[in-house]
């Protein structure tokens, strides 16, 4: 790898980090869009469940494969960069959370994106043979 090469992605990590940021929360948005919750019912928390994950799976849908074609083999450790600032966020977010059942929406959400993220990252490398170091 070039110098030139490795100065352009040391300099796009806080731009990549803080665009998966915001498509994690551009995800939840059309989530809870497409899935819109009622205050009072059966499923409340079922389709709460269910919004988390399609979150989740629009995020590492549109993200995984530009990660690892401009990462390569390091496109985990920016993953896990995009992960732990998320889950900052969500932690401050949500520390008003008392339920039960809030914790568990969060520790699903934030599950199932990360799993996502990196199975996505994983695929995309397997796929494009790992060619992009």
């Amino acid at each position: 790898m070039s110098r030139a090469g490795l100065a352009l992605r040391v300099a796009l990590l806080p731009v990549a980090v803080l665009a998966g940021v915001w498509l994690h929360g551009q995800s939840a948005i059309v989530a809870m869009t497409l899935m819109p919750v009622r205050d009072n019912g059966p499923l409340t928390i079922a389709v709460q469940i269910s919004q988390g994950f399609l979150a989740a799976t629009l995020n590492a849908a549109l993200a995984c494969y530009p990660l690892a074609r401009l990462y390569g083999r390091v496109a985990s450790g920016v993953a896990t960069l995009i992960v732990l600032s998320v889950l900052a966020g969500a932690l401050q977010a949500g520390s008003g959370a008392t339920t039960d059942a809030a914790l568990l929406l969060q520790v699903w959400s934030m599950a199932c994106f990360a799993a996502l993220l990196f199975g996505g990252i994983w695929l995309a490398r397997r796929r494009a043979g790992d060619s992009a170091r």
